[in-house]
């Protein structure tokens, strides 16, 4: 909404350069592993533990537009996940001298970054390649996966009448489809980024850091930082025999 606006009210010659691709990149943070009470009837019969996880990985696209004296808007949505490990152990590994029962879930976010940046230093050579060094800062919105849990599984996992049955239950998909979004994990925040942006001929190449200040999107985390790498196409548009452009 906020790009349309702008593009709808400023004059067409300022709409001189801009550029879209794709991004991606890796997140640095630390999930610790948990452990929680396995609970039936009110008895503790267990445990109920996550093994934590390191760093995510992340996928999307990007669109900049230099539209704004001194100062460009960029927009980038992402998706970051990774895999982690979870496990139950009750009395009856207990008495058996069993290892717990371990298996795998999911991490993931959907992202959404917009971003005020500006050039620090240019460096040109002429008709093939310009770079710049910039900074900005913006805000930003996610939606995050739950971590799994005994009540997620009690809704998933049900016996013939529909009842929680974690040891014989079936799995419900459309049960897990609607815990997910009835417990989703919603969050906003600001995030400051700085990097390097490349351009030979029409193609785009940047490289930058962002820090990300969001709390709990990434479990027990007030913020991350992520490492990022973009490939695309820069576009020019020219207002008749005059090309702005502040490269």
């Amino acid at each position: 909404v906020l790009v349309g606006l702008m593009i709808a009210i400023l004059p067409t010659s300022m709409f001189a350069i801009g550029g879209f691709g794709f991004s991606g990149g890796q997140a640095t943070f630390t999930v610790e592993p948990t452990s929680t009470d396995l609970m039936v009837d009110g008895i503790t019969v267990g445990n109920f533990n996550h093994h934590g996880f390191e760093n995510s990985n992340s996928i999307g696209g990007y669109l900049y537009l230099d539209i704004i004296p001194f100062i460009d808007l960029d927009v980038e949505i992402n998706a970051m996940g990774n895999f982690y490990d979870f496990s139950i152990y009750n009395k009856l590994n207990e008495a058996l001298d069993l290892p717990p029962d371990t298996a795998g879930f999911v991490y993931g976010a959907a992202n959404t970054y917009i971003t005020i940046q500006k050039p620090i230093f240019k460096l040109g050579i002429p008709f093939l390649a310009k770079a710049k060094l910039y900074a900005g800062v913006g805000m930003n919105s996610h939606v995050a996966i739950p971590m799994i849990n005994q009540e997620m599984l009690e809704s998933v996992l049900v016996d013939e009448d529909g009842l929680p049955d974690l040891e014989n239950g079936e799995f419900n998909s459309d049960a897990l489809e609607s815990y997910l979004d009835e417990n989703k994990i919603e969050a906003s925040g600001f995030h400051a980024q700085a990097g390097l942006h490349f351009r030979l001929l029409t193609f785009d190449i940047m490289a930058f850091y962002r820090y990300t200040m969001a709390k709990d999107i990434v479990p027990g985390n007030d913020g991350f930082g992520s490492m990022n790498v973009r490939i695309g196409r820069s576009e020019e548009r020219r207002v008749g025999k005059e090309c702005r452009s502040r490269w």
